[in-house]
């Protein structure tokens, strides 16, 4: 055999020993150096939270949508007060209950907005009333939500009494209404009523004044309808004063009614 034939020989044997080798490698699925690259990960899209609508204009603009162009709402600690002038009573509480309205109908109010304040006068002149804290709850209020209402109805008001008794005043029975409807929106929660008196006069009467008047706001709120069951009465007489600096303001803060929710009855 020549030796050129011999090369030729080699290398048809070594072509076929590197296809083999090649077809063995398909077979078994291998890839020599080649790298494959992962999927990339999917991106994170940012949430954004919701924006809370400004309820003052909210409000306003469900006023003036239904003809009450006189009235606006601005909200501060919570409270969201209505003002402006209206002709006639009525006009004046269908104006109200719009703006309040339009605000309960959105959930996001919860916890923000606690009381709504009809200031609306008519004819100029001022009518007597009290914040509503108990539309504000929503249902199935939480215990600390009751107990919200109640400060927010009793922070800068206080219920009076005829001087020296136990006899409340009349000029008192619109927040002693609003604290009923409280009361009665959070039925699930058992509150106690407690006295407080100054420190002027003679301790003991000052401990049997204190139960006597918070024993007469618990038998107003049971004849708006409260379970008597519901509330717990306490005196406290002189001994928890808001202000200890003996002036005559002090003393008008330290003769109060506190409300405090507890527990279930």
């Amino acid at each position: 055999m020549s030796e050129a034939h011999k090369r030729r020989k080699n290398s048809v044997a070594a072509g076929i020993v590197g296809l083999a080798s090649l077809m063995g490698v398909a077979a078994t699925g291998l890839v020599v150096g080649l790298a494959v690259a992962p999927p990339p990960a999917p991106q994170a899209t940012a949430t954004e939270a919701p924006v809370a609508p400004d309820w003052p204009a909210l409000a306003s603009a469900a006023m003036s949508a239904r003809g009450f162009g006189f009235a606006g709402a601005t909200l501060e600690d919570g409270v969201l007060t209505f003002a402006g002038d209206a002709p006639d009573l009525a006009a004046r509480e269908r104006a109200f209950e719009t703006g309040r309205d339009a605000v309960i109908e959105e959930e996001a109010h919860l916890g923000t907005v606690l009381a709504f304040n009809n200031a609306i006068t008519v004819a100029g002149t001022e009518v007597p009333g009290a914040p509503d804290a108990a539309s504000a709850l929503g249902a199935n209020p939480e215990a600390e939500a009751c107990q919200t209402a109640y400060t927010t109805l009793l922070t800068d008001r206080v219920i009076n009494f005829e001087s020296g008794s136990a006899v409340i005043a009349p000029a008192s029975y619109p927040l002693l209404d609003a604290l009923a409807a409280v009361a009665q929106r959070c039925v699930g929660y058992r509150v106690e009523i407690g006295g407080h008196t100054d420190a002027l006069g003679d301790d003991g009467a000052n401990q049997a004044l204190s139960e006597r008047r918070a024993q007469s706001v618990a038998d107003y709120l049971v004849g708006k309808g409260v379970a008597a069951t519901q509330l717990g009465v306490r005196g406290y007489g002189e001994t928890e004063p808001l202000d200890a600096s003996g002036t005559s303001e002090a003393d008008a803060r330290n003769r109060r009614i506190g409300f405090k929710v507890e527990a279930k009855p």
